[in-house]
């Protein structure tokens, strides 16, 4: 079956952009790594309006303080159509234990690496829907 290609693009709200957040587990995170753009798969959640995502040791390093990008979409590969929500922040590195501690209860065992978490506070967020221009 040939592939449709989405022919319309709708602007999402910042309230559907964070429900596709709520919705989806995996995104793609997007620094800046020795001057040159990055960008890690990662698995996330979302707690107290916040992404937080575990991270290894050398992405501890690298994204403390620093600006980031996060999307996560729901685009079907053969459609074309769906989903793309791009979250910009400052990424965070979570060091107080009351703090990690209440973060870790919201994520899944398996997700935790080392018990080093990123947080990420929402600064920027936009959404884009891609839907096919005859209303399907």
């Amino acid at each position: 079956m040939p592939a449709h290609r989405a022919s319309e693009t709708r602007e999402l709200s910042v309230e559907d952009s964070l429900d596709l957040l709520h919705t989806v587990r995996f995104g793609r995170i997007a620094f800046s790594r020795h001057a040159l753009p990055a960008i890690r798969p990662v698995r996330h959640t979302i707690v107290d309006g916040c992404i937080v995502i575990a991270a290894d040791p050398a992405m501890i390093r690298t994204l403390h303080r620093q600006v980031v990008a996060y999307e996560v979409d729901t685009i079907d590969h053969q459609t074309n159509l769906g989903r793309c929500v791009i979250i910009t922040g400052v990424a965070d590195t979570v060091t107080d234990q009351q703090e990690l501690a209440h973060y870790q209860l919201h994520l899944q065992p398996e997700t935790v690496l080392d018990g080093q978490l990123i947080v990420i506070d929402p600064d920027i967020i936009t959404g884009i829907e891609y839907i096919d221009g005859n209303g399907a």
